[in-house]
């Protein structure tokens, strides 16, 4: 039964074009940016055109100006073509002054087809889009395990140790800082109590949330902050602590993730690999952020990491194969897989020779193991061919016992 004091409104059935377009957009970064760019593309749709269609100023409200840019495209849409277009060629002139990049337009005119299709306005996008300007492969790269070694060597505390530890060996987005908390980490060990690696709860609770894992070395990090903070709060974090806080606060307090970008800027920048940008230039050889997460994926690819393991250890969609796909999550299923990655996302020289002590190690109980084998496959081998040359001599003497009767028999007949 529905609850009895439920009641819709002509308001609420009617709703607002705005309305309409917050309910399309699921995650809370893409309308931030959506609407960071609808509000650029209607700041430059002069205030006459409005006017004259719809009969009014637009507003200076975001809110306003959507409702009534909708009205606009509703009363007039061989008009807002004309006003697309004319956005799209300023946007290519731009692009050809290199001050914005071809990639660029598409997620401009996407919060406005999202718009469109929230409102249920047909719109033919085809002759718009084959005007867009080709895109061509993006010039940028990922962090070289020098430059994230020099970055920790430089890293101002614990903090900045964590945030450049867990984004290289765990290749999240810079967004998902604010949503991590100690409930998100689990710790494994081996047999020996030695530090083994964690897994990492991304976006928990969203529909986008997965697990990735992370190495040794930034396990020891965040045990050491976890030794910090109780020394700092007077008590072990809780479950549903932020991951890392801010540092001059008095209670846990998260740093978000602008903090965490500003941190690693600044760090960038003092230790000389973000320097300012050249003429001509419109972004920077490596992201400062997301160049953590390509150098996850160029390591993990290097380590032969299975390809549909290392996208799910991503967030990436694999479209069908999820679908199928009967994994479960919480069981860590993936982290063998990752521990191939393990010796190439490690980056502290005193951690990779630990590593490579416990490869040669492991190398040498492997081959202990074969030459074992071998023997006892030897001893085996000798005992079957022992074996063989008692049964053919048993064999032999057989048939001259039948030989020698045969012979008996017919001498006597």
């Amino acid at each position: 039964m529905f609850p009895c004091n439920m009641e819709l409104t002509v308001e609420s059935i009617e709703g607002t074009s705005y309305q309409n377009f917050l309910d399309y957009i699921r995650s809370e970064k893409t309308l931030k940016n959506y609407l960071l760019y609808l509000n650029q593309f209607l700041a430059v749709i002069p205030d006459d055109l409005f006017v004259k269609n719809i009969g009014k100023k637009p507003s200076t409200i975001s809110e306003d100006k959507i409702n009534q840019f909708v009205i606009l495209a509703r009363s007039n849409t061989d008009l807002t073509k004309q006003i697309i277009k004319a956005y799209v060629r300023e946007l290519k002139t731009k692009v050809e002054k290199k001050e914005v990049s071809a990639s660029n337009i598409k997620n401009r005119l996407k919060p406005i087809k999202a718009l469109f299709a929230a409102n249920e306005i047909d719109f033919a996008w085809k002759l718009i889009n084959k005007s867009l300007p080709k895109v061509g492969k993006t010039p940028d790269r990922a962090y070289t395990r020098e430059e994230i070694k020099l970055m920790l060597d430089n890293a101002g505390d614990i903090v900045d140790r964590i945030i450049i530890l867990l984004f290289s060996s765990a290749g999240f987005r810079v967004e998902a800082w604010d949503y991590l908390t100690w409930n998100d980490v689990k710790f494994f060990y081996t047999e020996d109590k030695e530090h083994k690696g964690l897994a990492i709860r991304i976006y928990a609770g969203d529909a986008e949330e997965y697990w990735t894992h992370g190495t040794p070395e930034a396990q020891s990090a965040l045990l050491l902050y976890r030794e910090k903070w109780n020394t700092r709060f007077g008590r072990y974090p809780e479950p549903s602590d932020p991951l890392i806080v801010a540092t001059k606060v008095l209670c846990p307090k998260r740093l978000r993730m602008g903090g965490v970008r500003t941190r690693i800027v600044r760090l960038l920048r003092s230790v000389g690999i973000r320097l300012p940008l050249e003429d001509g230039k419109i972004r920077h050889d490596v992201p400062a952020d997301h160049g953590f997460r390509k150098y996850f994926n160029t390591m993990m690819r290097r380590a032969k990491v299975n390809y549909l393991d290392k996208e799910d250890m991503m967030g990436h969609d694999n479209g069908l194969e999820s679908s199928y796909e009967r994994y479960t999550e919480e069981d860590f299923e993936r982290f063998p897989e990752y521990q191939k990655a393990i010796p190439f996302l490690t980056i502290d020289d005193s951690e990779r020779h630990k590593l490579e002590v416990v490869t040669l190690q492991n190398e040498k109980d492997i081959l202990k193991l074969k030459v074992h084998e071998n023997k006892e496959l030897e001893i085996q081998l000798k005992e079957e061919r022992r074996a063989r040359l008692q049964f053919e001599q048993e064999i032999k003497q057989t048939l001259a016992k039948l030989r020698e009767e045969k012979l008996t028999n017919w001498n006597s007949n």
